[in-house]
């Protein structure tokens, strides 16, 4: 369990600073989003699009800092229960963006690529505070400074590794929907329109190549 806390404490981390670095990079874009998701009553859009940036970098900041330095479990929960909270927010925010949405593609504006609103992504906010709430409470000190270097590599491998699996996941899961949809798509349009009219050309040639013959 010593190595679960800086792992999973530092791969949200990374991700709150990946969101951070985006929002902060374009603020008219978040607030674009948030505009498109119709949610937030049109007074706040503005205020959440220009403070959550900078949240994110304060929080995503302390996370890494507690993954790195050997701190009290009580310090690396007061760390770790405001990111949680934060998760479950975007979570409860993303789900009804989804139900408002009623299939109209709306823009994700999390700051983590350009993957718009879907269930995956209500399920990684979901993930994301599960990993807060889990690195927090198994903090017993241990610290990636002071650990052996086998150890700390395996922490670092670790952390990188799920802050990408976790933020990558609504783009890799459109990967193959956006395909599936496209095949399935190709075999419609095979089926009710090319073949006929293939069929329909053979058979006037047919005759003319039955003449030909004789």
């Amino acid at each position: 369990m010593s190595i679960l806390s800086p792992a999973l404490l530092g791969a949200v981390g990374l991700v709150l600073l990946a969101s951070a670095a985006a929002h902060l990079r374009s603020p008219a874009a978040l607030r674009r989003g948030l505009d498109a998701h119709g949610v937030l009553p049109p007074g706040a859009r503005g205020p959440v699009a220009l403070v959550l940036g900078p949240l994110e970098a304060l929080l995503g900041a302390g996370a890494l800092v507690t993954a790195v330095i050997d701190v009290p479990s009580g310090v690396a929960l007061a760390v770790s229960m405001p990111i949680a909270g934060l998760f479950l927010a975007f979570t409860l925010y993303l789900g009804q963006v989804l139900r408002a949405a009623q299939g109209r593609v709306v823009p994700c504006a999390c700051g983590l690529g350009e993957a718009p609103v879907s269930r995956t992504a209500v399920l990684r906010g979901g993930i994301l505070t599960t990993l807060a709430l889990v690195g927090g409470v198994s903090a017993d000190g241990w610290s990636l400074a002071g650990a052996p270097a086998a150890e700390a590599g395996v922490a670092l491998a670790a952390m990188l590794v799920i802050a990408l699996s976790v933020a990558l996941l609504p783009a890799a899961r459109a990967v193959p929907e956006a395909a599936i949809r496209r095949e399935a798509g190709i075999h419609h349009e095979l089926g009710g329109q090319n073949l006929p009219k293939n069929a329909r050309r053979a058979s006037k040639t047919s005759p003319k190549m039955g003449g030909e013959h004789r």
